[in-house]
């Protein structure tokens, strides 16, 4: 169990569009409770996030969930992803990517432009239209991993910018693009070094057909950042548990000083204590939905010191305390079942 919980801020943004009507049973098909969209601090599972996006997408036949001016009919998703994995390199893979895109009535434009030793792709709004910031971070963040997938290998991102401001959830974000988040832009874009353009493509058709089958689940987990400091570091505190390692003892592991570290981590727009403080509640989630162990045990598993002290990290995290978090998944499933054939 190493999942990161997806914060119930962007469904709202994915089903923004969605009449409420529908919300029901897609969340009753996602194994939700529906007002869980009105709880500001919950938080899904990404199998449950990629579910209730299939569904939607499925309900309102639209791969776009209203967000577009226009309807993308089921398939056009793929179709993107096969025109542009026929490219031979990053550099022609995202002109591709742009030329697709053009054709679409997105209510927005994809550019490209080379500026020194940076590259930059960039999204404007066409004349008229409004791009939310929903639509910013779904094209850039699937736009980065997948051309990430296709080359095999991490495409290290200088920083993101937005053109909107920063908002109440930005520390959602490292996990989107794991580097640092520059908000209030001239541009929303992606900028990486020139010099990655050149990588080849080498992803083969049966890969890129395996890749659509699990879409979008698997984009949620792509394999790209194996080697970050965020995970290196999730990784070594969930081995340590119960004990709580300090943060000069987990850079002494990674043969970094704790300044070059701090620097390493700032790159991917993080810090220690929100890396801790996200593993321990994604852990504890994990815990109560999939296991019988006790809050107090939970807690000791974890490292706290008193269950006390877990009850109001977990509040704190979660908007209620960890018993009534298990209800609520109890109370759900128990309605799953009834209703299921």
């Amino acid at each position: 169990m190493n999942s990161r919980t997806i914060s119930i801020c962007f469904v709202r943004s994915m089903l923004s569009h969605c009449p409420e009507h529908q919300r029901a049973e897609l969340f009753r098909r996602a194994g939700l409770a529906p007002d869980i969209i009105q709880q500001d601090k919950a938080r899904i599972s990404p199998a449950q996030f990629a579910q209730l996006s299939r569904s939607a997408m499925k309900v309102s036949g639209d791969e776009a969930c209203g967000h577009y001016p226009g309807k993308l009919k089921l398939g056009t998703y793929r179709l993107l992803a096969q025109f542009v994995s026929e490219a031979k390199d990053l550099r022609s893979a995202i002109a591709r990517n742009i030329q697709f895109i053009d054709i679409l009535e997105t209510g927005y434009q994809p550019h490209f432009k080379e500026a020194g030793r940076n590259a930059h792709y960039q999204i404007q709004p066409e004349a008229g239209c409004t791009v939310s910031p929903w639509v910013v971070e779904q094209h850039l963040m699937l736009t980065h991993r997948f051309m990430s997938w296709l080359v095999g290998t991490p495409i290290p991102l200088s920083y993101v910018g937005c053109h909107y401001p920063a908002p109440p959830h930005r520390d959602e974000y490292h996990f989107l693009f794991f580097s640092p988040m520059r908000f209030e832009q001239a541009q929303s874009e992606l900028v990486f070094e020139s010099r990655l353009l050149d990588l080849p493509v080498v992803k083969s058709h049966d890969d890129l057909e395996a890749l659509v089958r699990q879409m979008p689940y698997n984009l949620l987990f792509m394999p790209s950042h194996q080697k970050n400091y965020t995970d290196q570091i999730r990784r070594y505190i969930r081995k340590s548990l119960p004990n709580s390692p300090s943060y000069e003892q987990i850079s002494e592991s990674l043969g970094l000083t704790p300044q070059t570290l701090r620097r390493r981590l700032r790159d991917e727009g993080c810090d220690f204590r929100q890396i801790r403080n996200e593993l321990l509640r994604d852990m504890a989630i994990d815990l109560l939905q999939q296991s019988d162990a006790s809050v107090q045990e939970i807690s000791y598993q974890l490292g706290f010191s008193e269950p006390s002290a877990f009850i109001r990290s977990f509040r704190n995290w979660t908007g209620v305390p960890p018993n009534h978090y298990r209800r609520q998944e109890a109370a759900q499933f128990k309605a799953d079942s009834v209703q299921s054939p």
